[in-house]
C-alpha cells in the first residue's frame, strides 16, 4: 500500500536529511544501531524539539512498553488517500487495526501480536505508517518553540509549535532538494514527554508544491494515551 512505500522512501531520504541537519548545526541526538531496537532515545532539555529522537522513543515505547497504552494515528491527503492505525499495546500483546483508502477503495486489517512475535518491520512500516517521520518534521526542527507544559493523554509533556515559514532560507533550500519539491509549508504542534522525550501527540499540516505543478495537502494527527 501507499503508506509502506512512502515510509520506505522516507527512511532513505531522511537519513540524508538528518545528516545534513546535524552538519548545519541543528540539534539532534545520536542514533546507534536499528531505530526501534536501539537504547538511544531523545534526551529532552525542555528547550528544543528533537523529532528524530521523539519518533525513535515512540518506536521503543511500542516495542518495550513501560505501561499499557492506546494509540491512534491518522494521515489524510488531499488526493483522497488516507491511512489510520488504532490499537492497544501492553507488555504481553499488541492489537491494532490498520485502515487504508486509495482511489475510493478501502482496506482494513486487524492484527494481533504476542510481544515476542512483534518485529521492527511491523512497527516501522505498519503501526507507525501514518506517523510523521523525519522527512515531515526535520525541516521545522529549527523553528520549533516550547509552548508550555501540559498534562496530555496521561503524560507530563512539553508542547512545541512550529512553522516552516520561519525556516532559514539556506536550510529550506537543502530540504527542498531532498523532498524534490518546488515549495512546502509545514505547520503544527507536537507534544513530547518531559522525562523521555517520546512523541505522544501531534497535529501537523503539510503543504507541498511539486515541481510538476501539482499541489498536495496532508494532515497528520496522533495520540498515545496511557491506560
Amino acid at each position: 500500500m501507499r503508506t509502506s512505500r512512502n515510509r520506505l522512501i522516507c527512511h532513505i531520504t531522511c537519513a540524508t536529511g538528518l545528516l545534513l541537519a546535524i552538519m548545519s548545526g541543528c540539534s539532534s541526538n545520536k542514533v546507534n544501531g536499528s531505530s526501534a531496537g536501539s537504547n538511544a532515545v531523545n534526551q529532552p532539555d525542555g528547550r528544543t524539539f528533537q523529532p528524530t529522537g521523539a519518533a525513535i522513543c515512540l518506536q521503543k515505547m511500542i516495542k518495550e512498553p513501560p505501561n499499557p497504552f492506546h494509540l491512534s494515528f491518522t494521515e489524510k491527503s488531499s488526493d483522497g488517500q488516507s491511512s489510520s492505525v488504532e490499537g492497544d499495546v501492553t507488555s504481553a500483546l499488541v492489537n491494532y487495526k490498520l485502515r487504508e483508502s486509495s482511489n475510493g477503495n478501502t482496506t482494513a486489517k486487524e492484527k494481533h501480536w504476542a510481544r515476542n512475535q512483534l518485529t521492527e518491520l511491523e512497527i516501522d512500516f505498519a503501526i507507525m505508517g501514518p506517523v510523521p517521520w523525519h522527512g515531515e518534521l526535520a525541516p521545522v526542527q529549527s523553528t520549533a518553540k516550547p509552548a508550555g507544559s501540559e498534562r496530555v493523554n496521561g503524560y507530563n509533556t512539553t508542547k512545541y509549535s512550529f512553522d516552516s515559514a520561519l525556516e532559514p532560507l539556506p536550510e529550506k533550500s537543502t530540504f527542498l532538494a531532498l523532498l524534490r519539491a518546488k515549495d512546502y509549508r509545514i505547520k503544527g504542534a507536537a507534544w513530547t514527554t518531559n522525562d523521555t522525550g517520546c512523541l505522544v501527540k501531534w497535529a501537523v499540516d503539510l503543504h507541498q508544491d511539486g515541481k510538476d505543478g501539482n499541489a498536495k495537502e496532508t494532515y497528520y494527527e496522533g495520540n498515545v494515551t496511557k491506560h
